[in-house]
């Protein structure tokens, strides 16, 4: 459990308790081994945890007290049952209303006594152990390594919904949740941000867009395939963008903030020649437990910690150059989500070579 870091957050802010209803959040207090949810189609957890004095405290239904007291919760969590008949809010305030100040990540209940976790907390939560940095690794590598298998099987004709069919299956089989599998075929393909799967047949040109979870952990990435001879307005478009990601790779293994590497990445644009193609889509992620609370954008001021995961996600005419980056505290950059099985071109920068996924012909 990650009691010690919150216990630190709260006597630096003066506060009582601290309560945690995301199942991202408890997540991540577990290091990934509890799950809160029942219903995995939904973010509702099951329970929700106060971190007081030198107590965690699961509030639990009264109907599911039993299961999350023999089955979920560690042994040195204090499990409290609550009755069905009264409502969340009511039951919460019940319980901390000995306490004057107490922050929670449920915006449904904020006042003068509950207040939001501010961004330090949400920082904290983006610093992986060694067991969670294994773990991101063997999703990455997984991932990408179902893909390249599966990809053997496309064929002319098949829809983009039986793709993602099969594919999603195939990652679920082995472990891995999907929050978001799209595939896009042929004008699709550079059009959307995401392709959303459709009856569409493919034809020629393929992309997958992809956020893979695991015990609350998120990886991302995009890949691209094609039946035959690649145009040449697609490799030059997939060239130019994988030369904007390795710029902005580099730049993260010297950045300070996310600023900086926003920065970095509209100079790439400007240097090739390149008009910016994002239209408000972040140009890269804060990701681990709750990467939507941190994008890359100009002026922020957002520190990079480390060990940390983050995605980068520049485009070029409509095409995407995007992987999950592990930044290490040594300030190297490892593409955990890129396996040494799909195809991939060399980006040259001053003494970089920088390894991007080229699109696997089919």
């Amino acid at each position: 459990m990650r009691f010690d870091i919150v216990r630190k957050y709260m006597n630096e802010r003066c506060i009582d308790a601290v309560l945690l209803d995301s199942p991202d959040s408890i997540y991540w207090y577990f290091e990934g081994e509890v799950d809160s949810r029942i219903d995995h189609t939904r973010e509702q957890g099951s329970f929700s945890l106060l971190i007081a004095g030198n107590k965690t405290i699961a509030i639990c239904p009264e109907f599911d007290y039993d299961r999350l007291k023999d089955e979920v919760l560690p042994p040195e969590v204090e499990a409290i049952s609550c009755s069905g008949c009264e409502k969340f809010d009511h039951v919460v305030r019940r319980f901390c209303r000995s306490f004057e100040k107490v922050s929670t990540d449920n915006r449904r209940i904020c006042d003068e006594k509950f207040s939001l976790l501010d961004e330090e907390f949400y920082l904290n939560m983006q610093e992986l152990n060694d067991r969670e940095i294994m773990r991101l690794r063997i999703m990455g590598k997984l991932s990408e390594s179902i893909l390249c298998e599966f990809a053997q099987e496309l064929q002319p004709g098949m829809t983009e919904l039986e793709i993602e069919k099969v594919l999603r299956a195939l990652l679920i089989e082995s472990g891995l949740e999907v929050p978001i599998l799209c595939v896009g075929s042929d004008e699709r393909v550079t059009r959307y941000v995401y392709p959303v799967s459709t009856g569409k047949k493919i034809q020629r040109y393929i992309v997958m867009r992809a956020v893979v979870r695991k015990q609350g952990l998120r990886i991302a990435f995009t890949r691209y395939f094609h039946f035959g001879k690649i145009p040449l307005e697609i490799e030059q478009n997939h060239e130019r963008v994988s030369g904007v990601f390795a710029k902005a790779a580099i730049a993260m293994m010297k950045a300070r903030n996310a600023g900086e590497i926003y920065e970095e990445i509209q100079k790439a644009y400007s240097e090739l020649k390149i008009t910016p193609d994002f239209n408000g889509y972040p140009l890269g992620t804060l990701i681990g437990y709750s990467g939507e609370k941190f994008e890359v954008s100009q002026n922020s001021n957002l520190p990079l910690r480390s060990p940390a995961a983050y995605v980068l996600s520049p485009r070029v005419g409509g095409i995407f150059s995007e992987d999950t980056i592990l930044m290490s505290d040594s300030g190297t950059a490892e593409f955990v989500t890129l396996s040494e099985d799909f195809p991939k071109i060399k980006v040259k920068l001053e003494s970089f070579r920088v390894h991007r996924p080229w699109i696997m012909v089919l």
